[in-house]
């Protein structure tokens, strides 16, 4: 499973997760559907823990750029969760944005999740009450593998719960 992305409108937040080697096609794919997507502004968790990719730092501006998308947007937070002895693309990532927007890298996701919340206070959003972007019915899931895009099916929790 080389990228999963859910992207949740109800709770401006998008979760990206990463596993194995990923090609630098995998990740412009996935960028070119957060564009695509309209989320700048959105909250973002990316998992790169158990993820390595090889791109230079051509890749990383274009995707970058793309990411960032037109003069004025609004960026929204961006937090890695990377593995302390890796993690270049997510350095790399952070020193192409010059402080646009918060990003910042951790080694959990609940040092992860905690600095979102704190950063989404500050900026004055608060989630919907007693909810999380993963009980939202109406995410949407993506999967990038081998450079192809497919449309993953998303289960609420009531469906879980049926079986």
């Amino acid at each position: 499973m080389p990228i999963y992305m859910e992207i949740s409108r109800l709770h401006r937040c998008v979760t990206i997760v990463a596993r194995g080697k990923i090609a630098p096609d995998e990740i412009m794919g996935a960028a070119q559907q957060l564009f695509d997507a309209q989320v700048p502004e959105f909250a973002k968790i990316i998992d790169l823990m158990d993820a390595s990719a090889d791109v230079n730092p051509e890749q990383i501006d274009r995707i970058a750029t793309l990411l960032r998308g037109g003069p004025g947007a609004k960026r929204g937070p961006v937090a890695f969760m990377v593995d302390p002895k890796r993690g270049e693309f997510a350095r790399a990532f952070a020193a192409t944005e010059d402080g646009e927007r918060p990003i910042d890298l951790f080694k959990s996701l609940r040092e992860a999740r905690d600095w979102l919340a704190r950063v989404e206070a500050n900026q004055g959003r608060q989630p919907p009450a007693k909810s999380t972007p993963w009980s939202d019915p109406q995410r949407e899931a993506t999967m990038f593998r081998r450079g192809e895009k497919r449309d993953v099916p998303v289960r609420g929790r009531a469906a879980y719960a049926a079986d």
